[in-house]
């Protein structure tokens, strides 16, 4: 077996196929390069978050200094990234959609949730008082547009708490909205990122069917 070595002052993350097979690691500089960003596929991990008490979505509002020229500055789902390349005592490996989940959602609304499977386990606790947010992937697909290549493992995440921290400098702005509400949002405003529309269907397609 051909062991890994990757450069340490660069951030790798997973190249694939649109089936989401993994070809392997590449710079996320280099795939989010103009001409470049949307022919090669990756790995993403997306996510919309629900507080059932209020029965309201969060989104959050990028920082308009991040250096993203479709995303900077825009409302977006609950929290998002990319897989990444992680050093463990083999060497390296891949990030999978649960482990981005936990980090993405850590450092961006300061969240620890606990990711559960299989789907009728999340139902069972989301019945429950819980104290802790808890998550689950709902879904993976492949995302292609004009600006876009990523094969998606989207997560849907119930939290007993709208209390959010932002622990980096990725996120400025945090709030909830009714279903109703976001939709109207959706409607009315232009400033959000693309795929936000998409999630939210998704997401509330999920919740209905399970946990109305």
């Amino acid at each position: 077996m051909v062991k890994l070595i990757l450069g340490k002052d660069i951030e790798y993350i997973v190249h694939c196929d649109k089936s989401g097979n993994i070809i392997g690691p590449i710079s996320k500089n280099q795939a989010h390069l103009p001409g470049i960003r949307p022919f090669l596929t990756h790995y993403s991990t997306w996510s919309m978050i629900f507080h059932a008490g209020s029965g309201k979505y969060g989104i959050q509002l990028k920082n308009p200094k991040k250096l993203d020229e479709f995303g900077a500055g825009k409302w977006d789902m609950g929290a998002a990234g990319h897989n990444c390349y992680i050093k463990d005592k083999n060497g390296y490996r891949p990030m999978d959609f649960k482990e981005t989940l936990i980090k993405e959602v850590d450092e961006e609304i300061g969240l620890k949730i606990k990711v559960i499977d299989p789907i009728n386990e999340f139902v069972k606790l989301s019945k429950t008082k819980i104290q802790r947010p808890i998550a689950i992937i709902i879904e993976k697909f492949h995302y292609k547009t004009e600006r876009n290549n990523e094969f998606v493992g989207l997560g849907f995440i119930l939290t007993p708490t709208t209390k959010v921290k932002f622990k980096d400098n990725e996120v400025v702005a945090f709030k909830w909205l009714t279903p109703k509400e976001l939709t109207v949002h959706l409607k009315k405003e232009n400033n959000y990122c693309d795929p936000l529309p998409l999630v939210f269907k998704k997401a509330e397609n999920f919740r209905k069917r399970y946990l109305s």
